[in-house]
């Protein structure tokens, strides 16, 4: 049976070299598989790092890999609880890079390797011939900057720039005339990890950067649907549940979870993935994501979509993120609470409640606005909701507790 071996990933560009050469060896078989893990550092705890290494079980030869074919075992990000492990082949790996590398393409690595969108890159740019180009800030070495961004796209100026990003890396990147100059110098621009505000897209056109939305998870292996459009070969359809479920299939997509057989079968059906999704297929193939399928939350009697409460407060000056989640209230009733980044401080409350009240109906507002000058981020550059849901139910925080 093939081992599954651990890859540990220090922060920085010597993770990159950690990761590139067992990489290429599992891809092609030539090699055991692996588990990218992330080092502990200041900035990622230890029980981060063994969250994912139970969900991979990587140097365990009591828990033997699922299949011959598996070459990498990538966790996912955890942010709504407990990650789980994906197990991702060499050929589903590689199934996308046609459609998506450009001649003579030269990917900055700027995510997370232990991340789905960061093996992505790598996994990339061995396709295309060039080993990427890391920022100094990769896997959270130093901050990311408009500076260390640009300081990269200088060194990979000998060919077509691409580059995979989060919408908060953008976001800071827009902010900044040095930031704009190398998001101009990139080809590709490929963003993901949650929804574009639409300010966000106004301020890219703005200043001529061209983007694309990537839409995938690590079940099929990253951004398999570009601005709305499926990759050759990449199938999506709705289910027929009343949900309006997204269904994925194409050679990109996983073999399962690791050590979950009952789960596996459930998710990965003979129609395709079932993702946690909810959107719109129209005529010409064009993917439309609405939101999660427990996006829609009763309160009060009334269904309120979470994500069309984020998208009223997205677009309200002074906020540069926000992620609304419900926590129990009285009596144990959902309500809403919104985390916003901002400087505008605790004073945007008020007017964020009256906004959404009058987009949305007084059912959609939050009962209470955590103002942050930063979200909490896991290290794979998503939202931390657990830490989210962790603050806004301390003590003393919400209206009834006080």
């Amino acid at each position: 049976m093939r081992p599954l071996t651990s890859v540990l990933v220090p922060p920085g560009p010597a993770g990159l070299a950690a990761l590139l050469d067992p990489l290429r060896l599992a891809i092609t078989g030539a090699g055991p598989a692996i588990a990218p893990l992330p080092a502990v550092t200041a900035t990622i705890s230890p029980d981060y790092v063994d969250r994912l290494r139970s969900a991979t079980r990587p140097d365990d030869p009591g828990q033997p890999l699922e299949s011959e074919d598996v070459a990498v075992v990538i966790a996912t990000s955890g942010s709504m609880g407990m990650p789980k492990g994906v197990l991702l082949t060499g050929a589903g790996l590689t199934a996308l890079d046609g459609a998506i590398n450009g001649p003579r393409a030269q990917w900055i690595a700027a995510l997370p390797l232990h991340s789905m969108g960061g093996l992505n890159v790598a996994v990339r740019a061995i396709a295309s011939g060039n080993d990427p180009i890391a920022v100094a800030s990769l896997g959270g070495a130093q901050p990311f900057t408009p500076a260390v961004f640009a300081d990269a796209v200088e060194r990979a100026s000998g060919g077509q720039i691409h580059v995979s990003l989060v919408t908060a890396q953008l976001r800071r990147l827009l902010a900044d005339d040095l930031g704009i100059a190398a998001l101009q110098a990139c080809a590709l621009i490929l963003v993901g990890a949650g929804p574009l505000a639409a300010r966000t897209r106004a301020l890219a056109v703005q200043h001529r950067v061209s983007l694309i939305t990537s839409y995938g998870m690590t079940e099929t292996s990253g951004g398999c649907v570009f601005d709305g459009k499926p990759l050759p070969g990449v199938r999506v359809h709705i289910s027929s549940d009343s949900y309006g479920t997204l269904v994925i299939n194409g050679p990109m997509l996983a073999a399962g979870y690791r050590l979950a057989p009952e789960l596996s079968r459930t998710a990965f059906t003979a129609d395709g993935f079932i993702t946690s999704d909810h959107g719109s297929v129209d005529d010409t193939g064009l993917v439309r994501v609405i939101g999660r399928t427990d996006d829609a939350i009763i309160i009060n009697g009334v269904n309120v979509s979470v994500t069309a409460v984020e998208q009223v407060i997205a677009d309200m000056g002074k906020v540069a993120d926000v992620v609304v989640f419900s926590v129990p209230g009285p009596d144990d009733q959902l309500v809403l609470v919104a985390a916003i980044e901002t400087t505008g401080g605790p004073a945007l409350e008020g007017a964020i409640k009256t906004n959404v009240q009058q987009r949305l109906g007084p059912a959609a507002v939050p009962c209470h606005v955590i103002a942050l000058t930063e979200l909490p981020m896991l290290p794979n550059g998503k939202v931390d909701r657990v830490r989210l849901i962790t603050l806004a139910t301390q003590s003393g925080r919400l209206p009834w507790q006080r």
